[in-house]
């Protein structure tokens, strides 16, 4: 296992037909390459109380959702996961969240799948644009 400093997470929120980029911003975290040839990784996220609602949501529901974290520096690239809240542990003026999931590889999520997923969903314009610079 490889354990590497997080410095943003990004959860996407869908409200019925809605969807958006929730932001978090951290206290402190850390992200952990299980290294198990599945692509599986363990995040810990320590986040103001203020968020604790949106996170027990996730997980009493045991839906995966799209996170997106940003490893060690704020300059590198966003990494995709499709994920699920497994542990919350409310401290006094913080939570501490573990979220498991699998990253999303550039070959799994090519931009032609984006595309084509976001005008299925309806969106065109300037709205489609908006939505395909967030999905890639």
């Amino acid at each position: 296992m490889k354990t590497f400093k997080l410095v943003d997470l990004n959860v996407e929120r869908v409200d019925k037909e809605e969807k958006s980029i929730e932001q978090f911003p951290l206290i402190d975290g850390l992200i952990i390459n299980k290294e198990d040839g599945e692509n599986h990784w363990l995040i810990e996220a320590l986040v103001s109380k203020e968020h604790l609602s949106f996170f027990e949501q996730l997980q009493t529901s045991q839906t995966e959702a799209k996170v997106f974290v940003t490893i060690t520096k704020k300059s590198n690239r966003p990494a995709q996961l499709t994920a699920s809240v497994k542990n919350i542990v409310k401290l006094e003026e913080s939570i501490q969240v573990l979220i498991y999931g699998q990253m999303v590889t550039r070959k799994q999520q090519g931009t032609e799948t984006i595309l084509e997923s976001l005008v299925k969903e309806g969106y065109t314009g300037t709205k489609l644009i908006e939505a395909f610079k967030q999905n890639i």
